[in-house]
């Protein structure tokens, strides 16, 4: 798989810049489960990344070193793009980089199913998407409140959004508080088992935005290898330098202590208990247990 990928997609039809766009509670079902068949999908330094679009306006979506990737759009109908993993599971999952939003678009952990999808919002602009839907509650996680949508978008086809009530671009998501919470209130599917995919994932519906996006997992040992991001129509070339694996582990650390979003504590481990050096040893979720270095 190359170590560049990059997508342009030009609508038949150009939406009017002055045109008002059609908000998401107004997609078919049919629109939304067309997400399944990715324009683009497979494996980028370790990771899992997908991509798809519906062929509205322009999309430049290119893979680069380890879990990072960047997307800009403009006008665009709906996308969705990112990096993860191809099976879900309960992990603590790590983001940062910077999103533009423009006026509709959402940055989030994202899985997809048969059944429906499931958004952890992280941030998003000017539209939020849970007006779509009904309230189920509310669910702190994280350091920061969620408020629980649920979203039926026909022929039993279910959307659950938690939406970040403090906008971030950056931080860990322990996504088990989400999956448990849905499973407890009344969610048919699991995503840790009906879930073609999980990415953090970049999404815009009727705007024009950019994103360039850092995914990781709190606890793996997953490394960044050396890439060379290239292309033709681009006049730079973007090179990522050896970093030694002390530095690019995601879990252990130096004898000093953990690395930065290395666990440093929780119920049966055996690791290091404390930090390396300006980093402190902190509780992500007092009901898991789990310290990580550092927690936000």
């Amino acid at each position: 798989m190359p170590s560049f990928i990059k997508i342009i997609l030009a609508a038949s039809a150009v939406l009017s810049a002055t045109a008002s766009p059609v908000l998401p509670d107004q997609e078919a079902a049919a629109v939304v489960q067309k997400r399944n068949t990715a324009n683009q999908q497979g494996t980028n330094n370790g990771y899992f990344y997908q991509f798809w679009s519906d062929g509205g306006g322009t999309v430049n979506y290119s893979n680069g070193p380890g879990g990072e990737y960047s997307v800009t759009w403009s006008k665009v109908g709906d996308f969705t793009s990112g990096k993860g993993w191809s099976q879900a599971a309960p992990r603590n999952i790590s983001f940062s980089g910077t999103f533009n939003p423009g006026t509709n678009s959402y940055l989030a952990v994202y899985t997809w199913s048969q059944q429906g999808e499931t958004y952890i919002l992280e941030n998003f602009g000017q539209y939020n998407p849970g007006s779509a839907g009904t309230h189920q509650g509310t669910l702190v996680s994280d350091g920061g409140t969620y408020d629980v949508y649920m979203v039926n978008r026909g022929n039993n086809y279910i959307q659950y959004w938690s939406i970040r009530q403090q906008k971030r671009s950056s931080g860990i998501v322990t996504t088990a508080n989400h999956y448990n919470w849905y499973s407890s209130h009344g969610l048919t599917h699991n995503p840790n088992s009906a879930a073609a995919y999980q990415i953090v994932s970049t999404e815009g519906y009727g705007s024009t935005g950019s994103a360039d996006i850092t995914v990781g997992e709190v606890g793996s040992t997953q490394q960044t290898t050396t890439t060379t991001r290239t292309s033709s129509t681009v006049s730079t070339t973007r090179t990522s330098s050896t970093v030694s694996p002390t530095t690019t582990s995601k879990s252990g650390g130096t004898p000093g202590g953990a690395a930065q979003w290395g666990q440093c504590g929780g119920i049966g481990w055996t690791g290091p208990t404390s930090c390396v050096s300006p980093y402190t040893c902190k509780y992500s979720n007092a009901a898991f247990g789990n310290a990580f270095c550092p927690f936000e």
